[in-house]
């Protein structure tokens, strides 16, 4: 996990740890606001802070109450470890806020880079990178890429777009869908392939898969080149083609690119879901079912 993202669930749980307490004349003790200690401690177990196993916690996590009674004894128990946690949580809370750089602009994109044993890697990454989407971005009215930092403590590097946000997540989801093509073709190979099929047959597979992907990558291309350009330019057009086979490569060598943590959620919507890369759907599909409707 990121640090920025281990510092939003951080902030998030310091901002729902806030119980209260009272007493009954029958010596019934109870600690209350327990659905929003239990937002507080996802966040922590989220984040590595707290276990999920431990006999307490279980007890905040699965009460559909908003309180939890006991006697005297267990209740000045839990206010131990709750106490105890609190002191951890506000330590916490001031380490990594003071540590880790402000929310990011909304209009920052992350991309967490494959895995890197060497320098070399990382030149060949770098430019990967350049390939996939500098070119395309740069022809944009406004549209430039600029490096605003690496995040700490990971492989993840964010990114501003100038005027090309909306381009840039329409590369990123075009790159996702002809990766997800580039794996079903894979796959069918590999089927025959498992099944002693012959190699003249293997090789005419090969090229028919290479020839589907070709088709995708055109149609998402010319799909982009209509929402984002005035013009039809045939050589503009190639060069998202390329831009976009290229993102597709480092999407199935492990790239991932993600919104802002401060972007909107209509903006988080255009990004892909890298978790469920097989249940994309091209936007052309989208389109002409929209179209269908009318």
């Amino acid at each position: 996990m990121r640090l920025i993202d281990i510092k939003q669930c951080i902030n998030t749980a310091f901002e729902n740890f806030k119980y209260t307490t009272r007493t009954n004349n029958s010596g019934v003790y109870y600690i209350e606001n327990i659905q929003q200690m239990k937002i507080a401690f996802n966040n922590l177990i989220k984040a590595g802070f707290a276990n999920k196993d431990d006999k307490f916690i279980k007890q905040i996590l699965f009460t559909s109450s908003d309180f939890l009674s006991s006697d005297s004894s267990e209740y000045n128990r839990r206010i131990e470890l709750l106490n105890r946690d609190a002191y951890l949580l506000n330590g916490l809370h001031e380490w990594i806020n003071n540590y880790i750089p402000s929310d990011q602009d909304p209009e920052t994109v992350n991309i967490k880079l494959p895995a890197l044993k060497n320098f070399d890697d990382l030149n060949k990454i770098a430019n990967e990178l350049r390939l996939a989407f500098s070119t395309v971005i740069n022809e944009y009215d406004g549209g430039k890429i600029e490096i605003v930092q690496f995040d700490h403590g990971s492989f993840w590097c964010v990114i501003k777009v100038g005027t090309a946000l909306l381009l840039f997540t329409g590369l990123a989801w075009s790159g996702a869908v002809v990766a997800k093509k580039t794996l079903e073709c894979k796959n069918a190979y590999e089927i025959y392939r498992n099944a002693s099929a012959r190699n003249d047959l293997l090789e005419e597979l090969n090229k028919l898969n290479k020839a589907q992907i070709d088709i995708v990558i055109g149609q998402e291309a010319k799909l982009l080149q209509q929402e984002h350009f005035n013009k039809e330019d045939n050589e503009q057009l190639e060069r998202i083609k390329t831009s976009i086979s290229n993102i597709s490569e480092l999407i199935l060598k492990g790239t991932e690119i993600q919104p802002a943590l401060a972007a909107p959620e209509e903006v988080k919507n255009l990004f892909p879901d890298f978790k469920s890369l097989p249940l994309i759907e091209s936007k052309i599909k989208k389109l002409e079912q929209s179209n269908a409707e009318y």
